[in-house]
């Protein structure tokens, strides 16, 4: 063989070797919680449809190893040091979960649009559409939706695969309370393994960048690692020395989120009505905590994330409860009215219950129940019932 023909071997070789897809090495020490699904499968390669080596949980820690171009990322489990490739879609990190953070329209394809829809879901109603290159701010991050609003002043939700976003806000405080004269360990890693970086005192303000099942992600001052969450409190320092932790929910039983289609995200909303402010979105087969059982609203606890709020009965399945939720009436040897509306001033009485009556909830809150006794459907003052 001669040289030229030698020369000419090695340059095709160095041709196919620029055109091999190398995956995107993640940074170093990136971390990502499991969000959006109840379990998140772990496969032997990028795809669906690759040998099934396990699975995480919601609100589990992954480490991201690296960046598939399909969307996929090889992970390791944290808890369980398992290895393998995982959807990105259901993970989530610091900077997605950060408010104030800004971003661009980026699809794939840059003839294409990315709809912005009303609530995060592919079933919501869209309410404009997008091409590469506009701008927008973050104002939330929920199940691998961004809540945006878009430089011509809408608000809506765009899917996580078609943005790019930069910049990472604090998305909370939280202050040090061990309870003791001790400090607390910032840790490198979210796990007990991880090497301690910094200790530090009671009423110690931090910023929280992510929450996880078992540890926060953190930033004090100019660093960032993991805390145990069973220390810290919400709040600011000047209230972090009568304040105590946020306290576990008392629950009773659990309910398993049951949408009429699988695409489908059902609603977490701070007060029982559809027009309340949407703290989360679940997919089906995520378990929600029962605080408050309704026929029409349930109170409910999301024990992987700390978020507490109603969700419409008819898209959960119960477990652990009464098939009607019952509550009797309480009030010594007095009445109780059951009122038109919530409200001492507005509402018309339609009953005078007296003590021993039973009444059937739909609503739970925590001043006002909605109820009905016999065909007649009210308000009642939730202390009163029992």
């Amino acid at each position: 063989m001669t040289m030229k023909r030698i020369w000419a071997f090695l340059l095709m070789g160095v041709m196919l070797l620029g055109m091999i897809s190398v995956p995107a090495q993640a940074a170093e020490n990136e971390y990502a919680v499991v969000s959006g699904s109840a379990t998140l499968n772990l496969r032997a390669q990028p795809s669906a449809s690759s040998q099934w080596l396990g699975r995480a949980f919601e609100g589990d820690w992954v480490q991201i190893l690296t960046h598939e171009d399909n969307g996929w990322h090889y992970c390791r489990v944290v808890e369980t040091g398992a290895y393998g490739y995982m959807a990105g879609n259901y993970l989530t990190t610091a900077s997605e979960n950060s408010v104030g953070s800004t971003g661009v329209v980026k699809n794939p394809v840059a003839s294409q649009f990315l709809n912005l829809r009303q609530y995060p879901s592919y079933s919501a109603d869209v309410m404009g559409i997008y091409y590469n290159g506009a701008k927008f701010s973050v104002l939330g991050y929920e199940n691998g939706w961004y809540q945006v609003r878009t430089s011509s002043g809408q608000t809506g939700y765009f899917r996580k695969e078609f943005v790019q976003v930069t910049g990472s806000v604090s998305s909370g405080n939280a202050v040090v309370r061990t309870g003791n004269s001790g400090k607390l360990n910032l840790r490198n890693a979210p796990s007990k393994q991880g090497g301690i970086m910094a200790q530090y005192v009671n009423c110690t303000q931090v910023q929280v960048l992510l929450k996880g099942s078992k540890f926060w992600q953190v930033k004090v001052g100019n660093t960032v690692g993991y805390m145990d969450p069973a220390f810290l409190s919400t709040g600011s320092a000047s209230s972090a020395h009568s304040a105590p932790s946020q306290p576990v929910p008392e629950t009773r039983g659990y309910c398993i989120v049951n949408n009429p289609r699988a695409t489908q995200f059902l609603n977490l909303r701070q007060q029982p009505s559809t027009t309340s402010k949407v703290l989360a979105t679940y997919k089906n087969g995520i378990r929600l905590e029962i605080i408050e059982q309704g026929e029409k609203w349930c109170k409910v606890y999301g024990k992987a994330t700390g978020n507490i709020g109603y969700v419409m009965t008819e898209y959960v399945t119960l477990y652990g409860v009464p098939s009607t939720p019952v509550k009797t009436v309480q009030n010594g040897n007095t009445f109780v009215n059951l009122r038109s509306a919530p409200s001492k001033v507005n509402g018309a009485v339609y009953e005078k219950l007296y003590s021993g009556n039973q009444v059937i909830v739909l609503t739970p809150g925590d001043e006002w129940t909605q109820v009905r006794y016999g065909n007649t459907v009210g308000y009642m003052m939730s202390n009163f019932l029992k």
